[in-house]
């Protein structure tokens, strides 16, 4: 097992105290909306998508199996909301939203505006629809940045210039609406910090090569949360950097975050909130190293800052899930054999999608690849659909 925790932890709590003692106007964003041109037109992002994670990975009574998320869902369910339109990250947010469940936070600070990228999926569009009705009487405008499918080469200049298109009119609005100003003389420094943070992010996660590793995917999760709640801001890079420096020591003082690392293993997918603690127990009792995850290598942002808005659009028109299937296939062979990693754990969940829609089409061909894979049926948030004792057996016989 293990001998020590990270001493490096993001403290949620008092990163959305200082948001909510921040003056400018709140904007609840989907995960993927491009943050940093929202931070220089004057505005504050929020990220329900990361309360919702947080929803499934806390418990009120620490209780794997109760974690807030349980509640949540049901609170959800209660008022009417539903999949498949709305994911369990929507479920789970919405049903503390509509005062039904407690959250480790209380509450989100309320938004002045949702804004939302669809290249991650179209659920993030509906989301912002069931926020802006629970709000009645108010107006919460909706931005909804549509992204374009690329092709196996990427996008076009058209494509590109059109998304451009549609940022410009949200950020003039979003200036007018708002009173922000012009953003122009503030872009290039919320960029710049932007990229600092996810260099140094990068970093962490590729030290996941060494042998042995000096940390797994499941604390790497745990420390993915700067990245998404506070790029822009000098907090994610500040944290990154002592991450880094504590991970650099870690290796150089030959520290194992598996002891007797037997195996090293690829997660495909998001996490299993509920259960990462359980997992990350369960691999390292058999010696077993989780050394890289497509979902934390989903937040790899390069960035110029003299590139501009440009600079931006080319990043956030596209993410894993609207690549195309074949390249996101060869992605994650290459970064299993970068790793090192003989097999990957594909999470099948239940109430995402997209995700799982990569996942059926390139199990095959992980396999062809020579890599083992074990198909992991849970959920993100949802704790009733992972039944322990079948997933017990099969992933011991998985791991042996």
């Amino acid at each position: 097992m293990p001998k020590m925790r990270l001493a490096t932890i993001f403290d949620l709590q008092a990163w959305y105290a200082r948001v909510r003692s921040d003056d400018r106007p709140v904007v609840w964003c989907s995960a993927f909306a491009p943050a940093e041109a929202l931070v220089a037109a004057g505005l504050m992002p929020v990220y329900p998508e990361n309360h919702a994670a947080m929803l499934g990975a806390l418990s009120p009574t620490r209780d794997e199996q109760q974690p807030y998320s349980r509640a949540a869902l049901a609170a959800a369910a209660q008022v009417g909301f539903s999949g498949p339109r709305l994911c369990n990250y929507a479920l789970a947010d919405l049903g503390v939203l509509a005062g039904g469940a407690a959250s480790p936070l209380g509450a989100l600070p309320e938004p002045q505006a949702f804004y939302a990228c669809d290249s991650q999926c179209s659920v993030v569009a509906r989301w912002g629809e069931a926020v802006a009705r629970h709000f009645v009487g108010r107006e919460i405008p909706h931005y909804i940045l549509r992204a374009p499918a690329p092709g196996p080469l990427g996008h076009t200049p058209a494509q590109l210039a059109g998304f451009r298109g549609q940022l410009d009119t949200h950020l003039a609005d979003i200036a007018h609406r708002f009173g922000t100003g012009s953003h122009v003389d503030r872009l290039a420094a919320v960029i710049a910090e932007s990229a600092e943070a996810n260099r140094l992010w990068q970093a962490c996660i590729e030290l996941g090569r060494t042998r042995p590793t000096p940390w797994t995917t499941w604390e790497m999760f745990s420390s993915m949360a700067p990245i998404v709640v506070a790029r822009g801001f000098p907090e994610a890079t500040e944290f990154y950097r002592r991450l880094h420096a504590e991970l650099l020591q870690r290796v150089a003082n030959g520290f194992a975050a598996v002891p007797d690392e037997r195996r090293r293993i690829m997660w495909d997918a998001i996490p299993v909130w509920p259960r990462k603690r359980w997992l990350s127990r369960f691999c390292a009792e058999r010696q077993v190293a989780t050394v890289v995850s497509t979902y934390t290598h989903s937040w790899w942002f390069e960035f110029d800052p003299a590139a501009g808005l440009d600079g931006l659009c080319a990043r956030y028109a596209w993410n894993t899930m609207n690549l195309p299937a074949r390249q996101v296939l060869d992605w994650t062979i290459r970064l299993a054999r970068d790793f090192a990693a003989d097999g990957v754990i594909c999470h099948w969940n239940r109430s995402c999608g997209i995700w799982n829609s990569y996942v059926k089409r390139r199990v095959q061909g992980l396999r062809d690849a020579g890599l083992a894979v074990y198909v992991l049926e849970a959920d993100m948030v949802d704790a009733t659909a992972f039944d322990e004792t079948r997933i017990a057996g099969e992933l011991a016989a998985f791991l042996a």
